[in-house]
């Protein structure tokens, strides 16, 4: 368990014997949840610091269609909802669910702010993790102002791109549902705008596989 814990963002940089050091005097728990649990409830407070040890989750939202939208995904070793921890309104804004089987460990936040008053390392990680979180929520932002569905399959697939860098071809990496929840619209809909991008000339997919045919135009679509 403690190699687990050392890959997470929050103990980066420290041996196992420190962690081991560390929790011996920190209280902790590890839950474990099955794949579709739901790990916490949009509107409850958030008074702890959580460390996905294993497994992926993701975070979503009902709009007012009643469609879920999926905000953000994150796999282990990470952590989640530590932006919420020291807030004024620490009230989660979204349910956060477990994609598959998962391990996470948890600390109180009383226990947690001993740990940043008494290793100045743990405290550099923990702003490290804020400051990264905020660039994410940044990119978010960006690509939901983009409005039409072939900007946001052009900008996803941009990015897939910068990625792969120096590959011809590279894999969608979701799945069509997984992509239509992430864009908050109908499977029917993601794969009819993605046949569009393939019958305008700017994909070429084959073998569940995409190669950027016009880059520039894609940026375009971006706009």
């Amino acid at each position: 368990m403690f190699a687990e814990i050392s890959k997470t963002p929050v103990f980066k940089g420290f041996k196992t014997s420190e962690i081991i050091q560390l929790l011996n005097t920190t209280h902790y728990q590890i839950r474990s949840y099955e794949a579709e649990s739901v790990i916490a409830f949009s509107g409850e407070i958030c008074d702890s610091l959580y460390l996905l040890l294993k497994g992926s989750i993701r975070g979503e939202m009902c709009n007012y269609n009643e469609k879920n939208i999926v905000v953000s995904e994150i796999h282990a070793p990470d952590t989640f909802a530590e932006a919420f921890l020291f807030a004024d309104k620490n009230k989660l804004l979204i349910n956060i669910i477990a994609n598959t089987d998962t391990k996470i460990l948890v600390i109180y936040k009383e226990d947690f702010l001993r740990l940043l008053n008494r290793n100045m390392k743990i405290l550099d990680n923990y702003l490290n993790i804020i400051s990264n979180r905020f660039v994410i929520v940044t990119e978010k932002i960006h690509f939901l102002m983009i409005k039409t569905i072939k900007g946001k399959l052009a900008n996803y697939i941009l990015n897939l791109g910068k990625e792969n860098m120096g590959k011809t071809s590279f894999k969608l990496g979701k799945t069509h549902k997984e992509l239509a929840t992430l864009f908050g619209i109908t499977r029917p809909a993601l794969t009819r705008n993605l046949l569009k991008l393939k019958n305008d000339g700017l994909l070429e997919i084959k073998n569940k596989e995409i190669k950027i045919i016009e880059k520039e135009k894609l940026i375009q679509l971006l706009a």
